[in-house]
């Protein structure tokens, strides 16, 4: 609790001294909206109508969309009384209603992720902002309190992390979003949080914003859009307990190379073994992290170095989710599975330990000793003396389970007991993220997984912003889109991506889609675990009683059988089809981000044909891994033109950093090109109808 005191009063400092000093700032009126662009006519092509957002009062029901009338005959097939509420709730049936979508919202701006004991305590996450605060303050300051989508940090000395060196006056990316808050500045609250990014809260945790949530160029919220410049890779390899999270890249602890000063425990199997040095491991972990580019992150415990980028949510009809699509079942087709796993199996340390030397070939002891080794809580590291067994040490230091790795999560039904539960097709590690009841504090509280269906439901009522470029305006009005979205026939593209969602709710075997396989592969390990589907009904109050109703989570159509990974990832690993809603926002593309070309590396011809004018902006190892900005219409050109996707892969095949971490830009190797036939204004005008494919495609 200290450094979260140390926070509010280092903030406070800065407010007090600093505040008449920017109150003129502060009191200024806010900037006056453009002149409106008159509106084009409205395209009558059936590829550019607006997609639908789920419908008011319409029920999910594991993932199907079901009208009133026909929510209705199903509770009465399973001979419950329609007219009541409840009903619904038993049978596994969510309304979506006004009230559930500003829950939902509220929740994924404002609820923490994760445990806090893992995150805080054990990783340390709000000790590595800390490392920065008065540069942080500074930078915020120095913005003036106008938006920035990418706030820059200039170091006040020298700050080693892993093998890396922040200098002084050298400016840093953090890819931290401010917004403009302006005359709507009252209080001194208001003032506080004026100096908090989306998605961080001032004790130092962390919301679903903080990556799904950018700003327009006028400081406009632009939510579900991918914060894609956010340094992650910065923010982890601050924290003092980083390599916590090794098991998420291919790190073995037991390595010779990191013997030194590592403590010994007693393993599984009642021997002695020293674990790796601290802080060697820690400055190798560390430094492995920063090999990741802006805008990627590793969520996935298993060893592998498979990172993804941020995506965005524009979900409705999108699923199944999740870069290799695992996340397919349950309610909203998936959606509230990989919400649970945002909050529980990406982010829960401890919880990984379940099944380790199976899964990850690491003694449970092991693994635990490890993580609790250098905690940032001193309090909770393991003793001096005598060797322990790490997981009687953590009982010992945490004797209740939910207020430690358990905050928050309860095991699934049929999932077994903790510490050693059996994953599902629902749930990774067994836990389903689900506050308990009647907490009126907690946004999150509510009867069993209403926060994960709260947020489905307001992802699936999200639609993308307005494409409001010149660049489109200028497309649209010359034609350029409506050509582009009949090439966009021509050229078998609405095979898989299908109007008006474009998608095919399909997961494509690595075989028939290629690319790098590492994330691909990413689940394959847990399949032979696998357990039945089990939620609780959603009437269940949390602690849930001994006689709870158990339903069957659906799988028909989905996995071949209720114990086997969804189709499409079996034998050998898999991608879903990515919705292309909202992808003039979501640059670079593909599951890696790797088809990356930055600003002016392209020289047009006037019948748009291009050169590479600055080789060095091609691919990740260009852009983001150099804190450069993405170009959203070169990254889609080297999408579909070979010859420039191959300088995009060369590049970053070239960079040692990106070939460790398996981000490369390979697959999805169909082309609209001059080898396939098409002219370079074809290429370009199916371009401009891939970016236009916003809220409204055919207007703007």
């Amino acid at each position: 609790m200290g450094s979260r005191k140390g926070i509010v009063l280092t903030i406070a400092i800065a407010i007090s001294v600093l505040g008449m000093l920017l109150s003129a700032v502060l009191i200024r009126p806010a900037i006056a909206a453009p002149p409106a662009v008159a509106a084009l006519a409205a395209s009558d092509s059936p590829l550019l109508q607006p997609a639908p957002a789920q419908p008011l009062h319409s029920y999910d029901y594991f993932g199907k969309v079901l009208s009133p009338a026909e929510a209705r005959q199903l509770v009465e097939e399973k001979g419950l009384n329609p007219d009541d509420p409840v009903s619904y709730q038993r049978v596994g049936a969510v309304e979506v209603t006004s009230d559930l979508l500003a829950q939902g919202r509220d929740i994924f701006f404002n609820r923490d992720v994760g445990d806090m004991f893992g995150l805080q305590k054990v990783f340390g996450f709000q000790n590595g902002v800390l490392r920065i605060l008065p540069e942080y303050i500074l930078a915020v300051l120095r913005q003036g309190m106008q938006p920035t989508d990418n706030l820059k940090i200039f170091p006040l000395r020298r700050i080693q992390v892993g093998d890396r060196t922040l200098f002084p006056a050298i400016p840093v990316n953090t890819g931290f979003d401010l917004k403009r808050h302006g005359v709507r500045i009252q209080t001194l609250g208001d003032l506080v949080q004026s100096f908090l990014p989306i998605g961080l809260k001032l004790s130092g945790d962390i919301t679903c914003a903080v990556c799904h949530a950018n700003l327009s160029p006028k400081g406009n919220l632009l939510e579900g859009v991918p914060n894609g410049d956010l340094n992650v890779p910065l923010f982890i390899a601050l924290a003092p307990n980083s390599a916590a999270g090794f098991a998420r890249l291919n790190f073995n602890p037991l390595d010779p190379i990191y013997q030194g000063n590592g403590k010994t425990i007693i393993d599984s199997h009642d021997n002695r073994v020293k674990l790796p040095d601290p802080d060697k491991f820690e400055r190798a972990f560390d430094s492995a992290v920063l090999d990741v580019p802006q805008g990627n992150f590793e969520s996935s415990p298993d060893r592998v170095n498979n990172s993804t980028q941020i995506p965005s949510v524009f979900t409705f009809q999108s699923g199944p989710f999740g870069m290799d699509g695992g996340f397919a079942v349950g309610p909203f087709g998936g959606l509230s599975s990989i919400n649970n796993a945002v909050h529980s199996s990406e982010v829960n340390l401890l919880a990984a330990a379940q099944r380790s030397e199976e899964r990850l070939g690491i003694d449970r002891e092991v693994y635990l000793g490890v993580v609790l080794q250098n905690a940032a809580d001193r309090g909770i590291r393991l003793p001096s003396g005598d060797p322990v067994k790490p997981s009687e040490w953590l009982r010992k230091v945490a004797p209740e389970l939910t207020t430690a790795e358990l905050e928050d999560q309860i095991p699934a039904p049929g999932s077994g007991e903790y510490p050693s539960l059996q994953p599902s097709l629902f749930t990774n590690n067994g836990l389903v993220f689900t506050p308990n009841t009647g907490v009126k504090s907690d946004i999150a509280s509510g009867p069993f997984l209403f926060a994960n269906n709260a947020m489905s439901a307001w992802q699936n009522n999200l639609l993308p912003p307005a494409n409001l470029t010149p660049q489109n305006q200028q497309a649209l009005a010359s034609g350029a889109v409506e050509r582009g979205a009949k090439l966009f026939e021509k050229a078998n593209c609405t095979s898989c991506h299908i109007a008006p969602f474009y998608a095919d709710n399909k997961i494509h075997s690595i075989t028939e889609i290629g690319g790098n396989p590492a994330r691909a592969k990413s689940r394959l390990g847990i399949n032979k675990f696998l357990v039945p589907s089990k939620l609780y009904a959603f009437n269940t109050p949390v602690p849930p009683p001994a006689d709870a109703e158990v339903l069957d989570v659906p799988t028909a159509g989905i996995s071949e059988t209720p114990t086997t990974l969804p189709i499409g990832l079996l034998p050998d690993g898999g991608y879903k089809t990515l919705s292309l809603r909202g992808i003039a926002f979501s640059a670079p593309y593909l599951h890696d981000g790797g088809v990356a070309v930055g600003k002016d590396a392209l020289a047009f011809d006037a019948d748009r044909s291009f050169t590479v004018a600055k080789p060095k902006r091609l691919g990740l190892s260009g852009t983001r891994a150099k804190g450069q900005p993405v170009d959203p219409a070169s990254s889609l050109r080297a999408l579909v033109d070979r010859q420039l996707r191959s300088q995009v892969v060369a590049a970053n095949k070239s960079d040692v950093a990106l070939v460790n971490s398996n981000l490369d830009g390979t697959g999805h190797e169909f082309y609209v090109d001059s080898e396939a036939g098409y002219t370079a204004q074809e290429q370009s005008d199916l371009v401009d109808f891939m970016l236009a494919l916003d809220d409204n495609p055919g207007q703007f």
